[in-house]
């Protein structure tokens, strides 16, 4: 790639820089001793670095100044002598990378047709040298060690941006799994339900299948909460949820969609398999003695509304079947389940 030296060569000198040019190429040159100290420099010979000093040019940054913006033309590399560069893509994720003394900036994009593929700036003063477009091609034509450290470099750089976006992959999904949880029982929330339950139906739809959904609500929650406490109504609500985990198939899902409100979904179940399961989880739950801080707690006991998937149904006629049926276990006396269909009438002691 690089073309070797013997010692009657002498490396051509790079084309003075021409009047005109962006005021950045008029800083003062850089000595050779300076040059020699570099990373992305090492191994070149004394006669090249000779001629690249008085073409190489500095640079100063104050903090927090721009170096590139990603998407606007730039054909200059960029080495820093001393301070900091992060990396953006697009200024609010973490940085992708920060640059630090000896290395370099601004490759990929001249390789790539001229326009920044990120955006970097300066994390603190910093001084960086320059070299324009003329000067890079001409260090890669007469430097084979400048050539080789180029492609470890890009090498490096690229494994570590495909390291850097998985990592940023993986903070994403964190971010929107943490977005569709809920911290107090670790169960999906409302957000989740809305999100999911339509493409649940329609599966069922297309298969012909039968489900059935809950909406299960604790009993005069509001009194434990003004008597002993929120914290002790956190914990009803935390052994609850241990509760709904226990009892439900691996099949199922259960959501806490608000306050003291969950909503449970049987997939492939009828309604008839799904009054057997919610019966099972109220009589548990009615069974638990409930405790805070080991101090025992009034019996807690749960009522259920059902509805079944009917074959014009969405997932809001679906709830509000749900909501209705939930309402009528509250009027009939709380702890029982309650479901709509022909003549069904709700289970569950008063």
């Amino acid at each position: 790639m690089g073309i070797h030296l013997s010692f009657e060569d002498k490396p051509p000198q790079p084309a003075p820089v021409a009047r005109g040019e962006h005021a950045r190429d008029q800083a003062p040159s850089v000595s050779v001793a300076v040059l020699r100290e570099l990373q992305a420099l090492q191994g070149i010979g004394d006669e090249i670095l000779d001629a690249l000093a008085p073409r190489a040019r500095l640079l100063g940054l104050e903090a927090g100044e721009c170096l590139l913006r990603k998407g606007e033309p730039n054909l200059r590399v960029y080495v820093v002598i001393s301070g900091l560069l992060q990396v953006e893509l697009d200024g609010v994720s973490p940085p992708l990378a920060h640059i630090g003394r000896g290395e370099t900036v601004g490759e990929l994009s001249l390789l790539a047709g001229g326009v920044a593929t990120a955006t970097v700036t300066s994390e603190g003063p910093t001084q960086l040298l320059v070299l324009d477009e003329e000067t890079f091609w001409w260090l890669v034509e007469w430097s084979h060690e400048f050539s080789i450290g180029l492609l470890v470099r890009l090498a490096n750089r690229l494994r570590s941006n495909n390291e850097a976006v998985q990592a940023n992959v993986i903070l994403r999904r964190q971010f929107e799994q943490a977005a569709l949880s809920d911290a107090l029982t670790g169960f999906c929330n409302r957000r989740w339900l809305d999100q999911t339950l339509p493409r649940i139906i329609q599966r069922h739809l297309h298969l012909s299948e039968s489900m059935c959904i809950a909406i299960m609500d604790v009993d005069h929650f509001k009194q434990v909460n003004d008597t002993f406490g929120h914290s002790a109504g956190d914990a009803v609500l935390m052994q609850v949820g241990r509760l709904v985990r226990g009892k439900l198939r691996p099949a199922d899902f259960a959501a806490h969609i608000g306050g003291e409100e969950f909503a449970l979904v049987f997939p492939q179940t009828s309604l008839a398999g799904a009054i057997i399961a919610a019966e099972r989880l109220r009589e548990a739950i009615a069974g638990t003695a409930f405790d805070y801080n080991g101090r025992l707690l009034p019996q807690v006991t749960v009522s259920l509304g059902l509805a079944e998937l009917e074959r014009a149904a969405n997932s809001l006629e679906l709830l509000a079947q749900a909501d209705e049926a939930l309402y009528a276990a509250k009027r009939s006396g709380r702890n029982r389940t309650e479901w709509q269909g022909r003549g069904a009438s709700g289970v569950g002691r008063g």
